[in-house]
C-alpha cells in the first residue's frame, strides 16, 4: 500500500499513480481538456475585507481520468484551494491544488486477494468510496468487512438460542485456530467501534486500517506466509547437506 497515493493532494496538470481498479496493471492519469473547476461563493464572501487572501478561495472541481493500460476511464469530483509554494526563482507562487471526494469507478485503496470473498470485497469498495467523503463512515464499513470475513470462515454471529454473538466474541473464535491474525482482526474492531461514535477519525489511522487489512487478507486468503514457508523448506531439504 502506497499512503502517498491517497493522502496527495493534486493539481491540474498531474495527479498521483492511483493503481487501477479494473486492470490491476496500469495507473490513473487525468484528461486535462475534461478538468473543469469553480470557486465556490461563499470563499469569496469576504474578499473586500484586508485579511482576506488566495488562501481563502475554495473551489469545486470536476474532471476524468483514464487508465493509461486499459483505458477505463473515471469520472472524479472534488474540492480545491490555494496554496503558495516556492518557484525557481526562490519567490513564490500560488497554486491551485486539489482533493477528490468522490471517484466512479471506485479506486482500491489495497490490493484484494483474486480469491476475497464478494462480500468483504463489497464492504471495503464501500469503505473505500467513503474515504475522502466520511471517514468515520469508512471505518465503519471496514468493520463490516470484517464481519464478513469471518462469516466466510464459519465463525458464527448467533448462538442456537438466536442471540447475536458479539463481534468480541467471533474474533475470539477465530483466534483460537489463528493467534497471529486475531490480534489484528480486534484493532480492526476498535477502530469500527470509534467510527460508529465520533466525527473524528484521522486519515492515518484510516489508512492503517486499510493496511492491516490488506496484510491479513493475504495471509488469510492467499495464505503468503504457508507459501514463503514452503519455498523455504523445499531450499532446505534440497541444499542442506551441499
Amino acid at each position: 500500500m502506497n499512503k502517498v497515493f491517497w493522502t496527495t493532494w493534486f493539481t491540474e496538470e498531474a495527479c498521483p499513480a492511483w493503481p487501477c481498479p479494473s486492470c490491476h496493471a496500469g495507473s490513473l492519469a487525468l484528461k486535462p481538456a475534461t478538468f473543469t473547476q469553480t470557486a465556490t461563493k461563499e470563499s469569496f464572501a469576504d474578499q473586500e475585507e484586508q485579511w482576506w487572501g488566495p488562501e481563502n478561495v475554495v473551489y469545486s472541481f470536476t474532471a476524468w481520468a483514464a487508465c493509461k493500460n486499459c483505458s477505463e476511464e473515471f469520472a472524479l469530483s472534488g474540492i480545491g484551494g490555494v496554496e503558495q509554494v516556492p518557484d525557481d526563482a526562490h519567490s513564490s507562487a500560488y497554486v491551485d491544488f486539489y482533493q477528490i471526494r468522490h471517484c466512479h469507478p471506485t479506486l482500491e485503496l489495497i490490493s484484494l486477494p483474486a480469491k476475497c470473498p464478494n462480500l468483504v470485497r463489497e464492504a471495503l469498495a464501500a469503505a473505500f468510496a467513503l474515504y475522502w467523503l466520511d471517514r468515520p463512515s469508512s471505518a465503519g464499513r471496514i468493520r463490516v468487512a470484517l464481519e464478513r470475513l469471518l462469516d466466510h470462515f464459519g465463525i458464527a454471529s448467533k448462538a442456537e438460542t438466536g442471540k447475536f454473538i458479539s463481534l468480541d466474541k467471533r474474533i475470539d473464535v477465530f483466534s483460537q485456530s489463528d493467534t497471529a491474525n486475531g490480534p489484528k482482526l480486534m484493532a480492526l474492531k476498535w477502530l469500527g467501534n470509534v467510527g460508529a461514535h465520533t466525527i473524528d477519525v484521522q486519515a492515518n489511522d484510516l489508512l492503517a486500517a486499510f493496511e492491516v487489512f490488506e496484510h491479513v487478507l493475504s495471509e488469510v486468503i492467499d495464505k503468503k506466509s504457508d507459501s514463503i514457508a514452503k519455498l523455504a523448506a523445499e531450499l532446505t531439504a534440497k541444499y542442506k547437506h551441499g
